[in-house]
């Protein structure tokens, strides 16, 4: 954990060294440390989320191909056709390794392959310039990263909750069947169907982005607050679930 904490934070600073980072503070010492704290937080957080989601065959794959198809989309929407390129070039990838990770999978991602996603989705997320508005440049990736970032927050809440972590490096460190696919295994659904629920997910926040992207902020806001109804719904349904199976 520590070598791939040491590489995460080495390549994001590469990255912002480049000038590239969230742009949405005042243009003072303040902002533009800000700027670079949450682009090191969102670059580690979601190159840690998509490791999180590789616990069943094709799901970190297919969510992450989802995601990308959703960036180039709006890419080419907003004249950013080489962004949209190396979108296209990650879908691409995600759909052929796909077969030969979807049921009794011969091929695994493992952490450097489903980091490396992450960490490219990341990158796409940031460079990419969603919207002419401020708070809908921010809102596109999160309702495109929607599922990771949920299972992220969601497992962290509750571990903290149930006292299993404590510390950054604890958190970092463990591992366990809680994740948002392993909760809804053990509501009944086949690892099969829960991969392809939470597929559904991605595409239906995905729409979203595309329909927000040249919206104006309250829209944008609308549909985070949507969003986080919808996983909150989800959430509750999943812990109510988990209590009568103890029962």
């Amino acid at each position: 954990w520590f070598a791939w904490l040491c590489t995460a934070i080495t390549l994001a600073l590469i990255i912002i060294s480049f000038g590239v980072r969230l742009s949405f503070l005042p243009n003072n010492l303040w902002g533009n440390t800000g700027e670079i704290i949450l682009t090191l937080i969102w670059i580690i957080g979601i190159t840690n989320a998509l490791n999180y989601l590789d616990g069943i065959d094709g799901l970190a794959a297919g969510t992450a191909a989802i995601s990308a198809l959703f960036f180039s989309i709006i890419s080419y929407q907003t004249n950013q056709p080489g962004i949209g390129l190396a979108s296209l070039v990650l879908m691409a990838s995600c759909v052929g390794y796909l077969p030969h990770n979807f049921k009794k999978a011969k091929i695994f991602l493992g952490d450097a392959g489903s980091t490396f996603i992450g960490f490219t989705l990341a990158g796409l997320a940031i460079v990419g310039n969603w919207a002419e508005d401020n708070v809908v440049k921010l809102v596109v990736p999160i309702l495109i990263l929607g599922v990771p970032i949920f299972d992220m927050v969601f497992t962290t809440i509750m571990r903290i909750k149930e006292e299993k972590i404590n510390t950054i490096i604890e958190w970092l460190k463990y591992g366990g069947r809680d994740h948002f696919h392993h909760r809804l295994i053990e509501l009944g659904l086949h690892s099969t169907g829960a991969m392809l629920f939470i597929c559904f997910i991605s595409i239906s926040f995905g729409i979203t982005a595309i329909m927000v992207s040249n919206e104006k902020a309250i829209v944008g806001v609308l549909s985070i607050l949507q969003a986080s109804i919808i996983f909150a719904g989800i959430a509750v349904l999943m812990v109510i679930g988990k209590r009568r199976r103890k029962g």
